[in-house]
């Protein structure tokens, strides 16, 4: 009979101390205005020298086993997020130093932050190429295109990609 009262009681309390630990997913479009910065991080300039801008390095050149060689270019603006350009070109340096799974993990960190920015999912997509699992790298290419309508320079890399992705089939 007392198991039959605390039962619900005890069921409600577990209920309550997991539901305290789930998180809760906040898209960045949604949370704050485009372009402001997230709340408790300090934005930077970009760095002076000079006088005049440092120029934003183009991401690596990667090969492939097959040899082929996949040359990400920047020929589009670049994002105003200074945190996640950064950890862009972290995420292009691990890649040509062949660590794909901390490369990823790096892009994850900005896609995190800025889940439009179509370079994250060229470099996420290049990684998952490398490591032969074409199918996810197929699938961050098709993410990546709608998002890169503004940048004809990271949509052409996303459709040459994709036909890489599509030959190794």
């Amino acid at each position: 009979m007392v198991m039959k009262r605390l039962f619900p009681v005890a069921l409600v309390l577990m209920l309550g101390l997991l539901s305290g630990c789930a998180q809760v997913y906040v898209p960045v479009s949604e949370s704050r205005p485009a372009g402001s910065p997230q709340p408790g991080t300090v934005t930077q300039p970009p760095r002076q020298t000079g006088g005049t801008t440092t120029p934003v390095q183009p991401p690596p050149v990667m090969e492939q086993p097959s040899g082929q060689r996949i040359e990400p270019t920047v020929s589009a603006p670049v994002s105003g997020n200074t945190a996640v350009m950064a950890l862009l070109e972290d995420a292009w340096q691990l890649n040509r130093s062949r660590e794909y799974d901390r490369s990823n993990a790096v892009a994850e960190r900005a896609l995190r932050i800025d889940h439009a920015e179509p370079e994250v999912y060229l470099v996420m997509a290049t990684n998952y190429l490398a490591m032969m699992q074409l199918q996810l790298a197929e699938q961050l290419v098709r993410q990546g295109l709608p998002l890169s309508g503004q940048k004809p320079g990271i949509k052409g890399q996303l459709q040459s990609l994709l036909v890489k992705i599509q030959a190794q089939k």
